[in-house]
């Protein structure tokens, strides 16, 4: 269930953006996500506009939020695709933000974003302003707490240690272990839990409890900077690191993702990505980047296993199927389990398939890779 535009995203060769009708109202009221600069992310809507009635009814009748128009979406297609639920149809992906992950815009290559920057705080639209003044009122903390830490990234290329909110060697109230850092990072974190929750909870209202069918939530797999010890580029996508333990914001997904299987009685997967990338092919030639996706997908696994939750993965880059048996390895190791239960991937996605995959020494590397799963 695509709530996100087609374009300006690593593989993207059209162009679908958000419809007037909703771009219109969202841009009025300052409800798409924004940098510290100002520039507008307009690949979706900001969580802020979740229950904000601004966008327009349907057939002209009132006015609806965001949520209503996700779940109205999803009746729809329910609805016209009611006979293949739970037989054709097994698994609905929801979703969730940019590139429709769980995540905020906060690395946009039609912003200028290279690989392994840090990416921005997103953070400064109308609506997450003021819920950001909001909670820090709720919480009785000072004024201050209530605005994104000055010391939060200004170039989107940065690495962690040239802003004081990441940087290992700085200290003091606005780092991500003091009080100011923690109480905003936690914050961003756990509206955007929040969002999670409120439109998976719109897709099982949508949808009819069906024998078979799944929902699944994709989240991104920013294994640039995992090994800093703030994990900047998580942190400003909204995984936000614990200021205590250091540990990342998995876990928490996990359990949010676990509770709502539990109270909707529909399945939820975990959908992780960048299955294809070793540590060894990321760190040489580039140790700044701090890369370690196996290490990543291992801290991914723990959290579903934790909490009962099935994982299932896909790639994060193009490569041929012909040429590029060391991916195929790749993931077939990672899908496979060491210990009973949700240890072994619940299921794998091949995404970004390049021109030539049809041609038959391609469908042969296919037809010979998935009996090894």
């Amino acid at each position: 269930m695509s709530f996100h535009q087609c374009g300006g995203n690593v593989g993207d060769s059209v162009s679908i953006p958000i419809p007037d009708w909703a771009m219109e109202p969202a841009v009025k009221h300052d409800l798409l996500y924004k940098d510290r600069t100002g520039r507008v992310s307009k690949d979706c809507l900001s969580l802020s506009a979740d229950k904000r009635a601004i966008f327009p009814g349907k057939n002209g009748s009132g006015q609806r939020d965001a949520l209503t128009i996700y779940q109205d979406y999803m009746s729809s297609f329910a609805s016209a695709f009611g006979p293949f639920l739970g037989s054709t149809v097994v698994e609905i992906q929801v979703g969730m933000g940019p590139c429709g992950e769980l995540r905020y815009p906060s690395y946009q290559l039609s912003q200028g974003w290279s690989y392994p920057g840090t990416g921005l705080i997103m953070a400064h639209d109308a609506g997450l302003r003021s819920m950001l003044k909001e909670a820090a009122a709720s919480a009785g903390k000072p004024a201050g707490f209530g605005e994104v830490p000055a010391s939060a990234p200004s170039d989107t290329n940065g690495n962690p240690d040239s802003c004081g909110l990441f940087a290992a060697t700085s200290a003091g109230d606005d780092h991500w272990t003091g009080g100011r850092g923690s109480f905003f990072l936690a914050w961003y974190h756990r509206v955007l839990m929040e969002h999670g929750e409120a439109v998976l909870r719109s897709a099982a209202a949508a949808f009819p409890k069906t024998q078979g069918l799944a929902f699944s939530v994709k989240v991104s797999g920013i294994h640039w900077h995992c090994m800093h010890p703030s994990r900047a580029a998580e942190a400003c996508a909204g995984y936000a690191p614990s200021a205590s333990s250091g540990t990342g914001a998995y876990a928490s997904i996990a359990k949010m993702l676990a509770k709502v299987a539990k109270e909707t009685g529909v399945p939820v997967f975990f959908n992780f990505t960048c299955l294809e990338m070793a540590n060894n092919a990321q760190g040489p030639g580039m140790p700044e980047a701090d890369s370690a996706p196996e290490d990543l997908i291992a801290e991914v696994r723990r959290a579903c296993v934790q909490e009962s939750v099935p994982l299932c993965g896909e790639n994060a880059l193009c490569f041929g199927l012909a040429d590029s048996q060391w991916a195929l390895d790749q993931i077939r190791t990672q899908t496979r389990g060491w210990a009973a239960g949700f240890d072994k991937m619940h299921s794998v996605t091949l995404l970004r398939l390049d021109a030539k995959f049809a041609e038959s020494e391609s469908l042969a590397a296919l037809e010979k890779w998935i009996p090894s799963l």
